[in-house]
Parts: structure tokens; sequence; C-alpha cells
């Protein structure tokens, strides 16, 4: 499986394929499918929005009581966060480091009950001002309509062969 339009085997992009590629296909097509994709850009769209006391509860009820983030492969402060309490605790740790964070989704490729998400991470140092831009992958796993993982900071091919190698 490959970023630059071709996916050979299990994980499908979402929307049209570039002109003159042909399209992967999904592991588990329907409805559960599409509703784990349209979690995932739900979600994405609430870590945008200005924190608050009512999009903290939007976020918070998107999320499995014990859901896991596996950050380890980040380069500074690798992490995992367990629980909502590790929810309140990473948008704490993102807070106190920018001053401005945005993540901005690439492309979406549909795994079934996995959804990997090649996405731009931009953010503003608090006390530096520096302007930072990241090009990762996410792997959101969701179970009976809530996330109950993340595995983050993945280069987007390895993210995609994961997937292919899990299902």
């Amino acid at each position: 499986m490959r970023v630059d339009g071709f996916v050979a085997g299990g994980a499908a992009p979402v929307g049209d394929p570039p002109a003159g590629r042909p399209s992967g296909r999904a592991i588990l097509s329907g409805t559960v499918s599409q509703e784990n994709v349209e979690i995932v850009r739900e979600v994405m769209a609430l870590m945008n929005e200005p924190r608050g006391p009512v999009r903290n509860r939007e976020l918070l009820s998107r999320f499995a009581p014990d859901v896991v983030i596996d950050m380890t492969r980040r380069v500074f402060n690798p992490d995992i966060y367990e629980g909502h309490a590790g929810l309140r605790r990473l948008g704490e740790d993102v807070a106190a480091v920018w001053s401005d964070f945005r993540i901005e989704p690439e492309r979406v490729f549909d795994a079934g009950h996995r959804v990997v998400v090649i996405e731009t991470r931009r953010g503003r140092g608090v006390g530096s001002d520096v302007e930072v831009n990241q090009r990762s992958a996410v792997i959101w796993t969701i179970r009976d309509g809530r996330i109950t993982r993340m595995e983050t900071d993945l280069d987007p091919n390895e993210a995609l062969e994961i997937v292919e190698a899990a299902d």
C-alpha cells in the first residue's frame, strides 16, 4: 500500500482517487465503515475548534471511557494517554506548548473498524512563536461508535501497511 494514490490491498481512500489511478477496496463496506469515517471527521473538526466546556464535552462523548492514545512515536515527550483523564491531560499538554494548533486531514482511508488519516499538523509555539508543520498519519480504531484507540505520529506509508497487515 502506498499513499501516492494507489492502494493495493485492504484500506480504501475515501473520495475519488487521483486521475489515472485505480481506487482501492474497502475491507468492510457498508454503513458501519462510513460511520467510522464520519466519526473521525467530526472529531478532527472538533479538535480544531476553540477550547471550551461545550467543545470538550462533545469530544469526550466520542471517545470510549478506556480509550488509549499511543503517542510513543513522538520525537519530543512520547507518551500514552489513557481514558478520559488522559484526554484531558493531552489537551492541557497541547495548550501548554502551542498558542495555536490545527490538524488538517489530507487523505482519509477507510479500513473497516479502523480509519487511517494522513494529516498535516500546524502549530505555533507558546514561548517561541515559531511555526511548525509536521506531516504524519494516525490510525483510529472505532468500536460501537466510539474511538477506542489512536496511534499517532506514524509515517503515512507505515500506517497503511500496519492496517493492511492486521486485517
